[in-house]
């Protein structure tokens, strides 16, 4: 996770924090961190979609995705796109690592959200996390799918 002075910011926001500082995504300011704030933990911590992809999968919109003011065929075009990249990175993610909800990439699939925060800090408090490794994983993966794709 990034650390900036004493703020640790979450897997979302540090995903899309590492692919802008690598490749800038346009119109990434302070209401797309307070979007991504509520999206660590698997959305709100709830143990779902795990938020580093949530943070990828936002990257590829603030490039690839529309604004709702192109033609019908544009519109579609890029949804389309956007998606066929996104579900790329899923799974080869999944394939990675097993799993894309973060309950199941904790070891603990079907817990509540509150078991999922108790077993998310023992695994920190043991340094058996992957969370990390999950973010930089897919920042590096978002980066070489945006190099490789035209705009």
């Amino acid at each position: 996770m990034i650390v900036k002075g004493k703020l640790r910011f979450n897997c979302c926001e540090s995903v899309l924090i590492r692919v802008h500082e690598k490749r800038p995504l346009p119109g990434f300011d302070d209401s797309i961190l307070r979007i991504a704030s509520n999206f660590g933990g698997g959305v709100a911590g709830w143990g779902e979609i795990c938020g580093a992809i949530s943070g990828a999968a936002m990257a590829l919109g603030l490039l690839f995705g529309s604004d709702g003011k192109e033609f019908p065929q544009v519109f579609d075009e890029k949804r389309k796109k956007e998606r066929m990249l996104t579900q790329d990175l899923l799974r080869d993610f999944s394939e990675k690592w097993g799993h894309v909800d973060c309950c199941g990439l904790l070891g603990c699939p079907n817990c509540t959200p509150e078991m999922r925060t108790k077993h998310y800090d023992e695994l920190k408090a043991k340094g058996e996390t992957h969370c990390d490794d999950y973010v930089e994983w897919l920042a590096s993966k978002t980066l070489e799918l945006i190099e490789r794709t035209p705009s």
